[in-house]
Parts: structure tokens; sequence; C-alpha cells
């Protein structure tokens, strides 16, 4: 079992390796001339910059609303008579 086991790694193995250092067409140049794997692994760096740059800028988008909460929580504290208007004044100074 455990040869059996081994032969499938290998092939695997092969396998990959084929696919990252082989000349499936193209003229044995690949993507972008260095073999299809290279061209994959570049493929696949663009996308990851692309979405870790979307998921940044709707977090830069989203924390002008915790300064907004913030505020809201404030009028909500005051309105309910939970602290002064002297302390809501500060407490506006101070978040803005």
């Amino acid at each position: 079992m455990e040869e059996n086991k081994n032969i499938w790694v290998w092939t695997l193995a092969v396998i990959v390796l084929f696919f990252l250092f082989g000349s499936l067409g193209m003229g044995s140049y690949g993507m972008m001339g260095f073999g299809i794997g290279f061209g994959f692994i570049f493929m696949l760096l663009f996308w990851g910059v692309l979405i870790w740059l979307v998921v940044t800028l709707i977090n830069a988008g989203q924390s002008g609303r915790k300064e907004e909460d913030a505020l809201i929580i404030l009028k909500k504290r005051y309105a309910s008579g939970k602290i002064s208007k002297k302390q809501y004044e500060e407490i506006k100074k101070e978040l803005k």
C-alpha cells in the first residue's frame, strides 16, 4: 500500500513540474516567455494584488463610518440624559 501511495505522489509531482516548466504548445515559450507555470503564477499574483486593493479600498471607505457611528452614539447618550451638555460638547470636539 505504501508503494502505491509513493507512485501517486511522484506522478502528481511530475504533472505539476510539467505544468510549471513544460512547454504545452505556444512554440515552447509558454505564457510571457517563461513557461505556462510562470504565467499562471503571475496571473495569480495579479489577481491577488487586485483583490487586496479592492479590500483595502472598501475598508478605507468604511473607516469614515466609524466616526459617524461614534457621533450617533454620542447624540443618543445626550438625548437620553446620560451625559450633560458640557460633556457632550467636549466629547464632540475630541471626535472631530
